[in-house]
């Protein structure tokens, strides 16, 4: 069975109790990038730029809360002119 990690992996143990998305799944970069309609190879850059929040794992793995992606595409949004 795969495991998705949970954001209270990444978390101190002292953490934990304060933060009230612990136990949100996090998505990796194929999965952020079905969840945002765009390539992988995208996503890779906006987490080299700092463009995106994500959260690092064990030094090297990145994942994503849904709710920071869908807080960032808010973000991006244009106003159309009239």
């Amino acid at each position: 069975m795969d495991r998705k990690p949970l954001v209270q992996d990444a978390l101190a143990p002292r953490e934990r109790s304060s933060r009230e998305y612990v136990d949100r799944p996090l998505l990796d970069i194929p999965a952020a990038a079905n969840h945002l309609g765009c390539s992988e190879r995208f996503i890779r850059r906006l987490v080299q730029e700092r463009r995106i929040p994500f959260v690092k794992l064990a030094g090297t793995r990145v994942r994503f809360l849904e709710s920071d992606l869908n807080q960032w595409v808010v973000s991006q949004r244009v106003e159309a002119k009239r």
